[in-house]
């Protein structure tokens, strides 16, 4: 995915957004009870995550780096403070909570943003995420080859980042969920309509038979194909410097 693609869905990425909805939720479940210090979000598009951190005392800075999706989160979410901001730049802190949902996947190199977060953190903070991991889109992958949106990566490999950047993981967790569309065409259009659909190019006919095959091999008895994501999420603590 790149930053265009996502800006450009940002109009109607929350009417696609049924699957970040429920990462968001899963995450969500993971907020502390008591809510105190300064929290930044990363990554936070929309604003789908952000409903859920409404009402911290400390206030909410809710970033992105799409202009595009920043206007749309701050119409969403008026209550947050929101700003353009890359991953692997945060604003200086020292923040308690870094967070973010459905953003990480995308990172090319996740240990640099990981010790640039570690960097940001107050003494005791914490970084709070979820995102889609190695085995997610299964069925794509069958009829596609290796042809998807993302460069997967399993948990172990999540966790070797944190690491290498000085965050040591408190928790972390997998799940995996089968969403349901009407065909393949319309899970394909999801993709899209969140700015995430595969950028390599199919002529017209290689991609109708696709989808045909899609459809073929994953329809359920009731008339819906599935599509399967894996979820994963973490909390993890700075590491002392000595």
């Amino acid at each position: 995915m790149t930053t265009t693609s996502f800006s450009k869905a940002a109009r109607d990425y929350h009417h696609h957004a049924h699957v970040q909805r429920d990462l968001a939720a899963w995450l969500a479940e993971w907020l502390p009870s008591e809510r105190i210090g300064r929290v930044l979000e990363v990554g936070a598009g929309s604003g789908v995550f952000t409903k859920h951190l409404t009402g911290w005392p400390g206030g909410v800075i809710a970033t992105d780096l799409s202009p595009e999706m920043v206007a749309v989160g701050r119409g969403a979410v008026p209550s947050a403070s929101w700003q353009v901001m890359a991953a692997g730049q945060p604003l200086l802190g020292p923040w308690n909570w870094l967070v973010s949902s459905a953003m990480l996947q995308w990172a090319e190199e996740p240990t640099d943003i990981f010790s640039a977060w570690r960097a940001v953190l107050a003494p005791g903070g914490r970084a709070l995420g979820a995102l889609f991991a190695a085995g997610s889109l299964p069925e794509w992958r069958v009829v596609a080859g290796d042809d998807g949106p993302v460069r997967w990566r399993t948990p172990a490999v999540w966790r070797a980042a944190l690491a290498r950047a000085g965050l040591s993981v408190v928790r972390d967790e997998t799940t995996e969920r089968i969403f349901y569309h009407s065909s393949a065409c319309e899970f394909l259009r999801s993709l899209h309509g969140v700015g995430a659909a595969p950028e390599r190019r199919l002529t017209a006919g290689a991609l109708r038979r696709r989808l045909a095959n899609y459809d073929k091999s994953f329809r359920e008895p009731g008339g819906r194909v599935a599509a399967t994501w894996v979820f994963y999420r973490f909390e993890a603590a700075a590491t002392s410097s000595t």
